[in-house]
């Protein structure tokens, strides 16, 4: 049985599984690493080329289709045509007229469905490209603070300062990369985020804890929490769920 990706309210999610959701809104949604390489973003991303694709091929029949009838009149029947210019029967003028007529609707019938054709998949297109860009962002960027260590109860704010700054830059390819555009140029996420750490991210990150205060029945000390902002994601972990248990 597979973990849920959203939950609407926080007592919802198993006490086992809540380290894995983070609060987006009024909404828990499911924490994932990687998420480029699961099988369905994988598969979303294919779609989402398969796409591109298509709406090329259409946008190419239009223009083809264009070019063929722009020396002819606009409603041309070649059979009809050939039996106009040897006179069998009728008013060619009028049949003409009529022709012109008929192939002038045909043919804005086609292109208005040309149009919509495009007009869906570019909205297709737009949402998984949307999508795609913002969970690549939002992964590199919790990444990026949680290495510096960043306080957990300040990394949303943090994620909101520093998200506008953020591009997603893509290969001819269609490989994509999250990467900061500064004045000297573009660095990876986890380079600003360092750079930011030591100015204006300082206010951010968790502050050490040591001996203080009676407790522990009166010895004068407090006990360290486990683990260690400071150090390797294992020891960053250990150090959250220490601090912050209600957080596990």
């Amino acid at each position: 049985m597979g973990l849920k990706s959203i939950y609407s309210a926080g007592d919802e999610i198993p006490a086992e599984h809540k380290s894995f959701y983070k609060e987006e809104g009024d909404k828990f949604v499911l924490d994932v690493e990687g998420i480029d390489d699961h099988p369905k973003v994988r598969g979303v991303i294919t779609a989402n080329r398969e796409n591109v694709k298509k709406r090329d091929e259409y946008k190419a029949k239009v223009t083809e289709l264009e070019g063929k009838v722009a020396g002819l009149p606009e409603d041309f029947d070649a059979d009809e045509w050939t039996r106009l210019k040897a006179g069998d029967g009728g008013k060619p003028d009028e049949a003409i007229q009529a022709l012109k007529d008929q192939h002038t609707k045909a043919v804005q019938t086609l292109k208005e469905k040309h149009a919509a054709d495009l007009a869906e998949r570019d909205t297709q297109i737009g949402e998984r490209d949307g999508y795609i860009d913002r969970t690549l962002v939002d992964g590199g960027l919790k990444d990026a603070l949680l290495d510096i260590g960043v306080n957990p109860e300040l990394l949303d704010g943090a994620m909101a300062s520093l998200r506008g700054n953020v591009k997603v830059q893509r290969a001819d390819n269609g490989d994509r990369k999250a990467i900061v555009e500064t004045d000297l140029g573009e660095v990876a996420v986890g380079d600003f985020v360092k750079d930011w750490s030591a100015g204006k991210g300082k206010a951010y990150l968790g502050k050490a804890t040591g001996p203080g205060g009676n407790g522990n029945n009166g010895n004068g000390r407090v006990k360290a929490p486990a683990g260690d902002f400071g150090g390797s994601k294992e020891d960053r972990q250990k150090a959250i769920a220490s601090k912050f248990p209600e957080l596990s």
